[in-house]
């Protein structure tokens, strides 16, 4: 599978919140993710431009909470998008799965937690990502371009600014004095 996203950051997140609701948007999920990147210690992944990660959803309320492994190819730019590789599936056992992660050789080399809440809407996918001590910023994931653009158009966030970067990415740039790979609230 494909994913096809770009970041919208300068966003309000009651504005953003309130229009997905006025939209009639599915709220599929509202809580804390904390996640876990995985990398053999030569750096072999990262240095391919590759991640393979675990994440424990922990939702709030009636959210449901979950595990997740994922594994995202290096990244490409399409038409102004961000575009990987995905796979994903889930695991019963977070705790279980991170040992043998381990004891198969692989290291640690990010764990942080951030609040999410994600939505569905009439084929795209909207995440508002808030990271501890720095501004949220939202992903929209679709089928292509135009889905994108749509659903930029929907929110009224034309004229905020767009990016392609993956998180770390992102915080390299706009916030270096934070160490992305340990933020935890």
């Amino acid at each position: 599978m494909q994913e096809i996203e770009i970041k919208v950051l300068g966003i309000d997140v009651g504005v953003v919140v309130s229009r997905l609701e006025e939209l009639g948007a599915t709220c599929l999920f509202d809580g804390v993710v904390k996640c876990v990147h995985f990398d053999r210690p030569e750096a072999e992944l990262r240095n391919a431009g590759k991640l393979f990660r675990l994440r424990r959803w922990e939702g709030e309320g009636e959210m449901p909470s979950k595990f997740e492994i994922c594994y995202k190819g290096p990244k490409q730019v399409v038409d102004g998008c961000k575009v990987r590789e995905e796979i994903e599936s889930t695991v019963a056992d977070a705790d279980l799965f991170e040992q043998m992660m381990v004891r198969s050789g692989f290291e640690v080399t990010m764990n942080n937690d951030k609040r999410r809440r994600s939505y569905d809407f009439e084929g795209f996918h909207v995440d508002i990502d808030e990271y501890p001590g720095v501004p949220a910023y939202l992903e929209i994931e679709a089928e292509n371009r135009e889905g994108i653009d749509r659903a930029i158009r929907l929110l009224n966030l034309e004229k905020l600014e767009q990016s392609t970067e993956s998180a770390d990415e992102l915080f390299a740039r706009l916030w270096p004095e934070v160490d992305f790979d340990r933020l935890k609230f």
